[in-house]
């Protein structure tokens, strides 16, 4: 047998990364409340890698967030996606805090972000206040805790990052000690043939094993103890971390494969740069993911993905006819609590072996560029760089004529693959159709939805950079967002609400702007993007008596929409 060559040198010992965790500052709680995790550090997720901790709030929202430590507020965002209302501490020592879904800020806090949200008539922003604005001490309120942006339910997203180089690090770094004595739960082990070659148990397919066992973190595979094989082979594991009393399937801490007693692949939670999370799709099995929504982490260690959590990477072995080798996956979360699995790999003779045909219409794209890195059929084309793809890929292509469509429906690739860079579709729009404003590309997933792209004319082709692998077409968005008042009606007094409230949604290219006017004057709309809502929080801006209420809510090719209203204040 033969073991692929290290592609790094080893990191850390176990012993060293305590010693080096035991230099880090120890920081103060963010919260007042017991800490419980829903989540963890570099918890492996499609598309992304988690950047901190989720911290559980009891349920609720409008629970007191403080400074972990002495610093000043650098950043200050407000979205109706990703962290929603979040708040950036730079900290004296070289690192800096985040706080990320809170359903508001404090005191003198949320008076600056409104006064700079009526002065840019705005109410996404993202605001860099000087450093001498709002300094802080460890244990100041700063916040409350909410569910805004993309949040799930009620909780606190909590990062440290390293100032400089802006580097999520494990919080628990810090000095956050949770209660934890539950070995982490293994549900599966896969093992892959690779190349042209190999072959696992005398076919070409990955194998998937269900488990059994788990008294005292030992597992086994269930109803054997061997896999057969030949040629180079790698593997990969199902595992979750349950963190105390926390019902939450979390990420594990550290993942490590030994071959024979010797560590050959390792992951570790503890950094990541802000440019590496879509490597997670690499490390991850993503095409089973997308057909079966459990998520495998694989040993082959692709060549283009440069995810620095990956400490060893010679995770696959090569075995001949009367090889043996002993496989041992052991999974830890960060109090050491570990479980792990064992089976042997037994080499046999090759096996001949049909191979799928390519056919006409597949293009091997090299990851490095080399080959196929531009594609053209007829009005259609797809241009990549190098590295977009992480490994080379045989990409199926096609063309077909569908109706309500202003092209051609053209494929290149489908949903089960994934990219790590962006590349550049391109389609000509039917003549007829070419200086038509609303034109947008939509994307047809496996099941045929739809869903749009975007897109501009460029040089006589609708153009749009994506990560989405599959059917591409031009069709038109004619219809405008719809818009409704939730809370109240045409003339209705509303003194004894909070606010109004509007029910906006559009079905195809989204909601793109959104603004309210109380008797033509621009009052502060915040937009919940996840229930479809926008809603204005009354204030000075209200006026006793009657009031002309006007929204105007466009979508994502310029189709407008217009509710007016009347409310007695």
């Amino acid at each position: 047998m033969k073991f692929r060559p290290f592609f790094l040198l080893v990191l850390a010992l176990t012993s060293a990364t305590i010693v080096a965790q035991e230099s880090f500052p120890q920081y103060g709680k963010p919260v007042d409340i017991p800490i419980y995790l829903s989540a963890t550090f570099g918890e492996l997720r499609p598309n992304h890698l988690h950047a901190g901790i989720d911290i559980k709030t009891q349920g609720v929202e409008g629970k007191k967030i403080y400074a972990v430590a002495d610093g000043y507020i650098s950043r200050i965002g407000v979205s109706p996606f990703g962290y929603g209302n979040v708040l950036y501490i730079t900290h004296y020592d070289g690192y800096t805090s985040v706080y990320a879904h809170l359903q508001r800020f404090s005191g003198d806090i949320a008076r600056y972000v409104k006064q700079y949200q009526y002065r840019n008539k705005k109410y996404a922003s993202q605001i860099y206040p000087d450093a001498s604005k709002f300094p802080v001490k460890k244990g100041d309120l700063i916040g409350y805790s909410g569910n805004s942006g993309g949040s799930g339910g009620p909780h606190l997203h909590f990062e440290i990052r390293h100032t400089a180089s802006e580097k999520p690090l494990n919080p628990l770094y810090f000095g956050y000690k949770i209660e934890d004595n539950v070995k982490p739960l293994i549900q599966g082990v896969s093992v892959y043939p690779l190349g042209d070659e190999s072959t696992l148990e005398g076919g070409i397919k990955p194998m998937y094993f269900s488990v059994e066992g788990g008294e005292k973190g030992k597992y086994r595979l269930k109803d054997r103890s061997v896999v057969k094989g030949n040629g180079e082979i790698a593997f990969g594991i199902c595992t979750y971390d349950q963190v105390g009393t926390s019902p939450h399937k979390n990420g594990p801490y550290l993942y490590e494969l030994f071959l024979d007693d010797e560590l050959a692949f390792q992951v570790e939670a503890d950094s990541f740069s802000y440019s590496e999370p879509r490597y997670v799709n690499s490390l991850l099995d993503y095409r089973h993911y997308k057909q079966k929504k459990s998520s495998y982490v694989r040993t082959e260690t692709d060549p283009f993905n440069k995810l620095h959590m990956i400490a060893k990477r010679n995770g696959t072995v090569v075995v001949e006819k009367g090889d043996t080798v002993n496989v041992c996956f052991k999974i830890s979360d960060y109090e050491g609590n570990s479980s792990q699995i064992s089976f042997k790999l037994v080499g046999t003779a090759p096996v001949e072996v049909e191979r799928p045909m390519r056919s006409r219409s597949e293009y091997l794209v090299k990851a490095d560029g080399s080959a196929n890195n531009e594609i053209n059929i007829n009005d259609f084309s797809v241009s990549m760089e190098k590295g977009t793809f992480f490994r080379d890929e045989w990409v199926k292509t096609g063309q077909r004529d569908e109706r309500g469509c202003c092209s051609r429906i053209y494929r290149f690739g489908n949903e089960e693959m994934t990219t790590f860079k962006q590349f550049t579709v391109r389609i000509r729009p039917e003549e007829k159709w070419a200086k038509h404003p609303r034109k947008f590309i939509a994307y047809f997933d496996n099941a045929g939805k739809v869903s749009s792209l975007g897109g501009k004319m460029n040089d006589g082709y609708m153009e749009v950079q994506t990560r989405s692998l599959g059917e591409y077409a031009i069709k038109i968005d004619s219809v405008a967002p719809k818009v409704s008042a939730s809370n109240f009606k045409d003339g209705q007094s509303v003194k004894e609400l909070k606010s109004l409230r509007f029910k906006i949604t559009d079905d195809m290219t989204g909601i793109d702007t959104y603004n309210i006017y109380l008797d033509d004057v621009w009052v502060l709309g915040q937009y919940d993007a996840k229930n479809a809502l926008l809603y204005y929080e009354f204030d000075e801006k209200i006026k006793a008596g009657t009031n002309n209420v006007k929204v105007v809510v466009t979508d994502g090719v310029g189709n407008s929409k217009t509710l007016k209203l009347k409310v007695v204040y």
